[in-house]
């Protein structure tokens, strides 16, 4: 299984590379780096960079050298919103949507949790419970983002770096989404929403952390890499996309099927196994007896009578 972390902290570079260093390093496959509208084309600007200097680090003496099929992880880059409104949501979206293969916003506002939720070009709402003492999710939110395909954020960070009441409230906010979930299976993520290296934790540490929380193992493995991946590739398909479900495709993906029939009908005569088992077709012994069972079963099944009478009810 790959993990997935689509929401780390992005800054400037120098704190960027520490922290993809230290996310890869605990076992991360996949890691994605939020910025502010603001910030988010200069961070494109210095991404290959990035992805450059971390292929180059050496993971031998880490964490990672204990897992099998060792890869560098792979990074990408997204947008937050933060403390926008409805009309601020759409026009970040109109710009961004075709430069940005993620948007997520955040949440806490019933408004704009509410906007999110039906605007089927955002990717994530995250944290919904920001700031309250309820969820911020009910059964209408929860049938907008399963019908506008609009996964809900729940985030580690949230946990790890408050106490008392307010990460009990945080813990029942998790519980009670994590019941929409099941009921209206709209999607689900989990996230570290790392802002520095003393907020990374290990998959194993995570895993354990929501398993504690009533999260079964197959609402983590979908929370952790099932439904990111679903983001990720869908994205990477939106601008060829003309409506859902339709998209535009080259010349080239098109097959004729004619094309190799030749070829096909050439390996299909030479091979051995068709003159085997036609000959093996061709080799079969009757039996008289049968035969004569079988014709005997037939001339007392059928009676002339009873055929003169379907004729007559046959006729017009």
């Amino acid at each position: 299984m790959k993990f997935y972390d689509l929401n780390l902290r992005g800054q400037n570079y120098d704190n960027d590379l520490v922290l993809l260093k230290e996310a890869n390093k605990f076992g991360w496959d996949y890691l994605n780096l939020n910025y502010s509208p603001d910030n988010f084309e200069m961070a494109l600007e210095y991404k290959d960079d990035l992805v450059g200097e971390l292929s180059s680090v050496d993971f031998n003496q880490t964490y990672r050298n204990k897992k099998t099929n060792f890869e560098h992880a792979e990074v990408s880059m997204g947008i937050n919103i933060l403390n926008a409104n409805s009309n601020e949501i759409r026009k970040i979206i109109n710009k961004y949507r075709n430069k940005s293969n993620y948007i997520s916003c955040l949440g806490g506002d019933l408004k704009v949790n509410r906007s999110a939720c039906e605007n089927h070009r955002i990717d994530v709402l995250s944290r919904p419970y920001y700031k309250r003492r309820d969820s911020g999710m009910n059964h209408v939110l929860a049938k907008e983002a399963k019908r506008n395909n609009v996964a809900i954020e729940l985030c580690f960070r949230d946990i790890l770096n408050n106490h008392l009441r307010y990460r009990a409230n945080v813990i029942s906010s998790f519980k009670e989404i994590l019941k929409f979930h099941r009921k209206f299976k709209f999607p689900l993520i989990l996230t570290t929403d790392s802002k520095s290296i003393y907020d990374v934790r290990s998959t194993r540490d995570i895993v354990s952390f929501f398993k504690s929380i009533g999260f079964s193992n197959e609402e983590i493995y979908n929370g952790f890499y099932y439904y990111p991946k679903q983001i990720v590739d869908f994205n990477k398909e939106r601008k060829s996309m003309i409506v859902k479900g339709v998209k535009r495709i080259d010349s080239d993906d098109f097959t004729d099927t004619y094309d190799n029939l030749e070829s096909d009908l050439e390996e299909f005569n030479e091979s051995e196994d068709f003159d085997d088992s036609f000959d093996d077709c061709l080799d079969v012994e009757f039996n008289d007896d049968l035969i004569d069972d079988v014709d005997l079963e037939l001339t007392e099944d059928i009676d002339n009578e009873d055929i003169d009478d379907d004729l007559e009810e046959d006729e017009p």
